[in-house]
């Protein structure tokens, strides 16, 4: 049941266009316009913004999953699963592992764009890193998406999404360097999840290895959003 659910939902989830081409496109014309023309031909901040604007792509798409659940409560799919031997939390896991699978083309798209289109250069160990940095740490997000759907409704999902994408995204720096922020939004943004997977997939640009205490506090952040997810499940199904 459990893989035959998962195969099913795969299908499903790459065939919702918006959230696809959204996720992949945005970050990817970012990249060109914010490393093209804002940061000029310096070759660091190119590949900040590169590796940020991948994970940008990846927290999207994992977050706007979630609008599946609000649309399968809406149908009251969860009445099904009541009566099937798929448990609260092989549902709660099937879901973020497949929001975590939706990320991997935006990321690919954003760095080969990065690559080809702004003449980034790294070295092999720190291609794979920071693409294995900007990929898994969109986990966090995917439980989050998980909670977003069980928590807003089926017409108004996709429009609380992207605001918590956009507002995670400009506090944890993914759009300017916190760096850069004033002291009290430098406070605030390490109280973000964002923050925390910026640290992850940018570390191996600055010290060649990924960033200990980033994912720790990510695997935190990953926790607390999953048990979040799991108890709002069964409080719906307890309702249906």
């Amino acid at each position: 049941m459990n893989s035959t659910y998962m195969r099913l939902e795969a299908v499903r989830l790459f065939r919702n266009k918006r959230v696809v081409i959204f996720s992949t496109l945005m970050p990817a014309l970012l990249v060109l316009i914010i490393g093209g023309v804002s940061v000029g031909g310096d070759a660091d901040a190119k590949k900040y913004v590169m590796v940020s604007m991948g994970l940008f792509g990846a927290m999207t798409a994992a977050i706007s999953s979630g609008g599946t659940i609000a649309v399968e409560r809406g149908l009251g799919w969860n009445r099904t699963l009541r009566l099937t031997p798929l448990s609260p939390a092989a549902y709660v896991l099937n879901k973020v592992l497949l929001a975590l699978l939706v990320g991997v083309l935006p990321v690919a798209v954003t760095f080969i764009v990065g690559a080809a289109g702004l003449h980034v250069r790294l070295t092999a160990a720190e291609w794979v890193l920071c693409f294995a940095g900007a990929w898994l740490s969109s986990l966090p997000f995917a439980a989050l998406g998980v909670v977003i759907g069980y928590l807003a409704k089926p017409d108004s999902v996709q429009q609380v999404s992207t605001l918590i994408t956009l507002t995670l995204s400009a506090f944890g720096g993914l759009w300017v360097p916190v760096s850069l922020m004033p002291d009290t939004l430098r406070y605030i943004a390490k109280l973000t999840p964002s923050y925390w997977t910026g640290e992850v997939a940018r570390s191996p640009l600055d010290h060649g290895h990924v960033d200990g205490q980033a994912i720790a506090v990510l695997a935190g952040w990953t926790l607390a959003f999953a048990l979040i997810a799991l108890r709002r499940f069964r409080v719906d199904t307890a309702r249906a």
